[in-house]
């Protein structure tokens, strides 16, 4: 099963819809790390890696949905049928980040492939409305590693003359991340969604 986005609705809505993905981007990704701020120390880091990213994508998935509810014309069995590949694409991608960014260009290989890998794994709900999968691609990849590396920059002048509590720290790079993530997505499911439907076989 597929979604289909009502292009009138969208139409007449893209403002609200742009910033409501991309608010729900990023207040899905702080809802699921920040508890990570208060359990350091409390569960195991290696446990907390691999729950987080599962907790993370299940609430980013679900916030992104409440936006695009709303205009979305068939969606019966969402959350059965393709909630969960949502999520597996999140934590594979969080995963492959996590083993990669231990030096400068694997950071950056393991932002591509978390794009990558979210833009194929949602690929399979959004594909009556995507007429090339490769815009969605380019749209992940560039958002998530773009927002990751403004988020450390953004990071690295907030907190040039304090040390930032753990709280902090993940309040500015993720909720950056997530923004510009958002932002980028958002503006390209718009513009997929301007296209001509290609009919879910």
């Amino acid at each position: 099963m597929t979604i289909d986005i009502d292009e009138t609705k969208v139409k007449q809505n893209e403002f609200s819809l742009w910033a409501g993905w991309t608010l729900a981007t990023a207040f899905g990704l702080l809802i699921g790390y920040l508890p990570l701020a208060f359990l350091v120390g409390w569960i195991d880091l290696g446990i907390a890696r691999v729950i987080v990213p599962i907790i993370t994508g299940v609430l980013l998935g679900l916030a992104q949905w409440l936006v695009l509810r709303p205009f979305v014309t068939q969606a019966r069995d969402w959350i059965l049928h393709h909630a969960v590949g949502w999520v597996v694409g999140f934590t594979l991608g969080m995963f492959v980040v996590q083993l990669l960014s231990k030096t400068p260009v694997g950071m950056l290989f393991g932002y591509i492939c978390f794009g990558l890998i979210v833009a194929l794994f949602q690929f399979p709900i959004l594909r009556r409305e995507i007429p090339h999968l490769t815009t969605w691609i380019l749209a992940n990849i560039i958002g998530w590693t773009f927002g990751a590396y403004l988020s450390q920059l953004a990071a690295g002048i907030f907190f040039q003359n304090v040390l930032p509590t753990r709280f902090m720290s993940v309040l500015v790079s993720v909720g950056i991340t997530g923004l510009v993530a958002g932002a980028f997505t958002a503006l390209a499911l718009i513009w997929i969604v301007r296209q001509p439907d290609r009919l879910a076989k």
